[in-house]
């Protein structure tokens, strides 16, 4: 098959869509198919990242029209994003037209498929949750809880990304003797004086980075899915998440706890420490990886 993935991969610390790009790309060429980051004569399918202009690869306008010329091709649209995610507008709407335009619709998370059938998409659809470079992210077998060591990453400072709830926590390590590493690119409006910043990092570095902790906490709301929390349980740490997370939830209620504030969040602490063993042996038996995530999109695209 000849196939166009809409967006080219990236090197750096970037997002789970370029990921995926790479994931994707690396499944198809191991299978013997073509892969292109442009629209090429005679391709069986595109792989639609993200309808909008960029940089890095084709839009939805160019996809379509392309489609028009070559009613052949087939179209698999994979949906990550939405307005709710970063207070954005207008992305929904486009979404949806190029959904109800397209062969196949995959969403990363339930949450995220059914806040697109609130707002009116009816059409057939596949659930999809990402997957990350297993080896990179490692599980880390030994463990060590003399200290609570709170680590997380973001590479986005959007405020929904967890900073309101992140400088409460701030306050809340001095008096009860916590770490608390943050790693990416942390919103400047928020004053600090407890939280320790590393750089925004990759690969074997970040999930290096991501083990000197050992609990690991996203208050990031209304995520589509996210790649974070993902890396973080496959190397081998519990969760503690936002009980407003999206589509987050539904792979962290498996091996962390949800909180609703400082409060609930202390008791929720507890709770994951009296079930640490649990939750580290429940990561086990599930499988994160981006070639497992991969696969499952193959099985839509050609099935």
């Amino acid at each position: 098959m000849r196939v166009c993935i809409s967006r080219k991969p990236v090197e750096g610390p970037w997002g789970g869509g370029n990921l995926f790009v790479k994931g994707m790309s690396d499944l198809l060429k191991s299978k013997g198919h073509e892969v292109f980051y442009e629209l090429v004569p005679d391709l069986d399918h595109i792989i639609m990242i993200d309808p909008r202009p960029s940089n890095y690869g084709v839009d939805a306008n160019q996809i379509f029209n392309y489609r028009l010329q070559n009613p052949e091709t087939k179209i698999l649209h994979r949906i990550n994003e939405c307005d709710m995610r970063k207070s954005t507008k207008g992305l929904d709407e486009i979404l949806l037209t190029c959904a109800n335009l397209s062969d196949k619709v995959v969403f990363i998370s339930k949450w995220l498929q059914d806040y697109f059938i609130k707002k009116g998409y009816n059409g057939a659809a596949s659930v999809i949750y990402n997957g990350c470079n297993t080896n990179d992210f490692t599980y880390k077998e030994e463990k060590d809880l003399s200290e609570i060591h709170f680590v997380t990453h973001h590479w986005s400072d959007n405020i929904l990304k967890g900073y309101d709830f992140y400088k409460e926590l701030d306050n809340a390590c001095e008096e009860n003797k916590w770490k608390f590493t943050f790693i990416g690119r942390f919103n400047k409006t928020i004053q600090t004086k407890n939280i320790r910043l590393i750089d925004s990092c990759t690969g074997k570095d970040l999930a290096d980075k991501i083990k000197l902790g050992n609990v690991y906490i996203t208050a990031s709301k209304w995520e589509p899915c996210g790649m974070h929390h993902i890396e973080a349980a496959s190397c081998g740490l519990p969760i503690l998440y936002h009980e407003d997370g999206g589509g987050i939830n539904e792979g962290c209620e498996r091996y962390g706890e949800s909180f609703s504030n400082m409060e609930d969040f202390k008791y929720k602490l507890e709770l994951l420490i009296e079930n640490y063993d649990a939750h580290r042996d429940e990561i086990k038996n599930i499988d994160l990886s981006i070639t497992n995530c991969c696969e499952s999109y193959y099985k839509v695209m050609v099935g």
